[in-house]
């Protein structure tokens, strides 16, 4: 009995003279010049459009595509009907660019009316004086509950709903100019018109002015200050008779003013009375 190969140099030794000398020789990597050059993008486009002309049996003509005539770098290109690679210029690109851009422009102006369109009128309007009246019953009814020996819950009930909420829609529906447009269109296309032009023009202070306190923030804001000082005036000195009729009508206009404005409106509107009704005439806030 014939021993086997008892340590690894042996069994080495005994698999390379059964298997033959199968080793791969050791080289190093193939450079640039040596290396096979891949097909471009053009190169493959062009035969397979050979290939299509050969199958429809038509001849390669002087306007087949032939990437060699192109120049290096990045090319912009585009296909026609028939299949046919034609490379862009400068002018050709910077047509399609702008319209893309005006196109981009339209969708953004469409979905912008669209939004501005999605609520109707009417409903925008309900959507503030259903709520507007809610708070009146509820500034009623607490007044009416510290001043008041019995809540006659009815009567405050009926001068919310009959009284109070039509005043509110009616006086809603026109600051919001759906009865009147006061200008509205025109002001709006012009807008629309010189928006490029002046969207550029306009500095970051005015742009800043404009979102902090809009137009609408002259009427409100008045408005929003004389009812603050008068709801203060009148909890602190007028009679508890006074204050149970009045009270709960003040101070709902002066929440809708209020939520009329943007936020820099709306921190004034409320700041400058409390300022008044404690420095000026000295109220105690608790």
């Amino acid at each position: 009995m014939v021993d086997g190969p008892r340590n690894r140099k042996q069994r080495r030794a005994a698999a390379n003279d059964a298997c033959g000398d199968f080793s791969i020789p050791l080289a190093y990597p193939p450079t640039e010049g040596d290396a096979p050059k891949s097909k471009t993008l053009y190169e493959v486009i062009a035969e397979r459009q050979r290939e299509l002309q050969a199958k429809q049996g038509i001849s390669a003509g002087p306007d087949t595509f032939d990437p060699s005539k192109l120049p290096k770098g990045t090319r912009m290109v585009t296909v026609d009907g028939s299949g046919k690679i034609i490379p862009l210029d400068e002018t050709d690109r910077s047509s399609i660019s702008s319209t893309a851009e005006d196109e981009r422009e339209t969708e953004t102006e469409g979905e912008g009316e669209e939004e501005e369109e999605a609520i109707p009128p009417f409903i925008d309007t309900l959507l503030l004086s259903f709520p507007l009246s809610a708070l009146h019953l509820t500034l009623a009814y607490l007044a009416a509950h510290q001043y008041a020996q019995e809540i006659h819950l009815g009567a405050l009930i009926h001068e919310s709903v009959v009284i109070v909420f039509p005043l509110l829609t009616f006086l809603i529906h026109l600051a919001h100019g759906h009865i009147i447009s006061f200008g509205k269109k025109n002001i709006n296309n012009n807008n629309n018109n010189n928006k490029k032009k002046k969207k550029d023009e306009r500095p970051l202070s005015t742009t800043l002015l404009q979102l902090t306190f809009p137009p609408r923030t002259l009427l409100f804001l008045p408005l929003a200050i004389y009812l603050g000082a008068r709801l203060i005036e009148l909890t602190n000195d007028d009679p508890y008779y006074a204050v149970m009729k009045r009270a709960p009508a003040i101070g709902t206009m002066w929440v809708w003013s209020i939520l009329e404005m943007s936020v820099g409106g709306a921190f004034l509107g409320a700041l400058a009375p409390l300022s008044w009704g404690v420095w000026y005439k000295g109220y105690i806030l608790f």
